[in-house]
């Protein structure tokens, strides 16, 4: 269970994520975010169950900040079982299974809202590890670049490289939960 991440997110076109896709040269791989909710549950808190070939993983985050498209998030995992997820997407998340796997309060259980599939390439870019996302929910399709790293100033020239190499703008990416989320509440 890790409990900081801190993350580059930038929202693409269709023609930027092609353009990326290209230089990578690698096949996406799918993984699917099963998304769930409590009424009046805060923007800036998620509980997800990432599918990703066949393992599972319980994962809760919480946005610490966000400046300059970098966010820092208090983020928990846990692996579970197919098993177990099975019976999570019927009857949802326990307030107790919250706490006793992730060590996070909640007063009441979560009920899933939805599902969000991500074509996720990964790749190296010179420092970086890139991961580059089309992703499809509710009829709807985007595309984002995500990338990890502890130093802000990396993240800083990152952006820099993608313009003058790709010309790729920064435009601010939401949270992948909050795009699903409003979309879900239309």
């Amino acid at each position: 269970m890790k409990n900081f991440e801190q993350e580059l997110k930038l929202q693409l076109d269709e023609r930027e994520y092609n353009i990326l896709a290209d230089y990578a040269k690698t096949e996406p791989q799918l993984q699917t975010n099963y998304y769930f909710c409590y009424p009046d549950m805060p923007a800036d808190v998620m509980v997800r169950v990432r599918n990703k070939g066949g393992k599972f993983l319980l994962c809760y985050k919480r946005r610490l900040s966000a400046q300059d498209n970098v966010t820092v998030c208090d983020e928990r995992e846990c692996p579970i079982s197919a098993e177990r997820f099975g019976y999570i997407r019927e009857r949802g998340v326990s307030a107790d299974e919250m706490r006793k796997l992730l060590g996070v309060n909640v007063c009441v259980p979560l009920r899933l809202a939805g599902k969000l599939d991500t074509y996720r390439t990964t790749f190296g870019l010179l420092d970086w590890n890139i991961e580059l996302d089309k992703n499809v929910y509710l009829g709807r399709t985007d595309y984002e670049l995500e990338c990890e790293n502890n130093d802000v100033a990396q993240l800083k020239r990152l952006k820099d490289y993608l313009y003058f190499t790709f010309g790729i703008t920064e435009k601010p990416s939401k949270p992948k939960s909050q795009r699903f989320f409003e979309e879900f509440n239309k």
